[in-house]
């Protein structure tokens, strides 16, 4: 049941309808009650004159003259069946049903003068009355019992007339409560129809704050939690539209000069002008395949930042030797000694591969480039407690003051270096790719003199 109108109004109506339901049960049995004392009293009436009309006769023999009026008190309009039996203490049927006595009683003797009992009398459903009476002749006493039972139609009857109002009665009452409860719920629903249709009615770019008046207080947090995030996509678009503005404008000048060299180049014979144009014309070419290729990796350690879910188990030690013999030939021709340091083996990290490829990637890239010939650039992977592994590379390098480190991840910033062929992305790299496997980057001075030792801090661990 996804409708919330309904399931408010299941919640409130279900609690009534079972209020109201236990107080019309409540409400027959007490009218139940009322029926039973009301024949109780009928019965008992008629067992007390059927009582005044036992007496002796001339051969002091108990005889009875039964009197109509004791039958007319059980009269009744639904056809109920009457019985009655007067036995003295001997056993002597003075008259009525002789087997009334054996009757089968259902209920409990009563502690109430006047109360009757349930009993069962040929398959039949009675209500029986019990009295005794004692007479006395010639100074000597006998007991008579008097029994007096009739069926339960009009007890029946009679307990639902009285019931049968109050049934009414509440049944409207839940009716009435329905109607204006879903009166009301509709009424107060109105501002989730109203936050909808704004947003509904809303262009697909117009990400600017909601604003509705007279707002309930629970719908607040709602309406502040959907403007929040459109302030994050906005912010994400409007990052976004900068990349692309700093891309267009870093790619425009690597294309116009090989548009120039490719131009001047094909006025020229087969020169060492012409040598040094198409050297110049490879070197441009590589510059812009390596941008191209750094704005491919940045856009997917976004895409895989915002998928967590979708990390696998990566073991470091095959992809950090991976990586290092792809970036042996440059470290070769750079003059950079490429090695492991210290470090913990077989550590296994729960992260996208690509994107964990990229931050090593980058990290020993940026670290052959900007090392003077004859420095090295070390790896270390160190697991730091149960789920955390560090993983750092260090370099004998220029370094990075501390006033600039907070900048150098900022997209297309060099800091200060001028070493040429840089496209200032591999740092903006790195600390995406960085979180998108969970892991934190930090930029720290060299432990051994001048240099740069970037860690990168990885809290989830298989």
């Amino acid at each position: 049941m996804n409708s919330l109108r309904a399931r408010l109004s299941l919640w409130v109506l279900l609690p009534l309808a079972i209020a109201l339901s236990s107080s019309m049960w409540f409400t027959y049995l007490n009218s139940l009650q009322n029926a039973q004392v009301r024949q109780d009293h009928r019965l008992w009436m008629s067992a007390e004159v059927i009582a005044t009309h036992i007496q002796w006769d001339d051969n002091h023999q108990l005889e009875v003259s039964m009197p109509p009026v004791a039958l007319e008190l059980l009269a009744s309009p639904y056809h109920d069946q009457a019985y009655f039996s007067i036995q003295t203490e001997d056993g002597r049927l003075l008259a009525g049903w002789p087997d009334l006595a054996t009757s089968r009683v259902t209920s409990p003797a009563p502690t109430v003068r006047q109360t009757g009992q349930n009993a069962t009398y040929h398959g039949q459903k009675i209500r029986l009355f019990s009295t005794t009476r004692s007479l006395f002749d010639s100074g000597q006493s006998s007991q008579v019992e008097i029994l007096v039972g009739q069926t339960g139609l009009e007890l029946a009857a009679d307990a639902r007339s009285h019931w049968w109002p109050n049934a009414l009665r509440e049944g409207g009452i839940l009716i009435l409560v329905m109607i204006l409860m879903l009166l009301g719920l509709r009424h107060e629903l109105r501002p989730l129809a109203a936050l909808r249709n704004a947003i509904w009615s809303r262009e697909h770019s117009d990400l600017q704050p909601i604003q509705l008046n007279d707002l309930p207080q629970e719908l607040r947090p709602v309406v502040d939690t959907i403007n929040q995030y459109a302030a994050r996509l906005q912010r994400q678009i409007d990052s976004r539209r900068r990349f692309i503005e700093d891309a267009a404008h870093q790619l425009r000048t690597p294309m116009a000069l090989l548009s120039t060299q490719l131009h001047y180049a094909s006025g020229l014979a087969d020169t060492p002008e012409l040598q040094r144009a198409m050297a110049a014309l490879g070197q441009s070419r590589q510059h812009i395949t390596q941008l191209v290729n750094q704005l491919l990796s940045l856009s997917q350690a976004e895409n895989m930042k915002a998928n967590p879910n979708a990390r696998t188990p990566v073991a470091l030690d095959p992809l950090v030797h991976e990586v290092m013999e792809s970036l042996a030939p440059l470290a070769a021709g750079h003059n950079i000694e490429l090695g492991m340091g210290a470090s913990d083996t077989g550590l296994t990290l729960l992260a996208h591969r690509p994107a964990l490829r990229a931050v090593l990637f980058n990290l020993l890239d940026n670290a052959i480039r900007y090392t003077p010939p004859g420095g090295t650039a070390t790896v270390s992977l160190t697991r730091q407690d149960a789920q955390g592994v560090t993983l750092e590379v260090e370099d004998t390098g220029p370094g990075i003051p501390p006033e600039l480190r907070s900048r150098v991840f900022e997209r297309f910033n060099r800091g200060n270096t001028q070493v040429p062929g840089g496209t200032g992305l591999g740092l903006a790299i790195v600390r995406e790719a960085a979180l998108a496997c969970g892991g934190r980057v930090s930029l720290h001075g060299a432990r051994n003199g001048t240099g740069l030792r970037v860690q990168v801090d990885f809290d989830t661990t298989t």
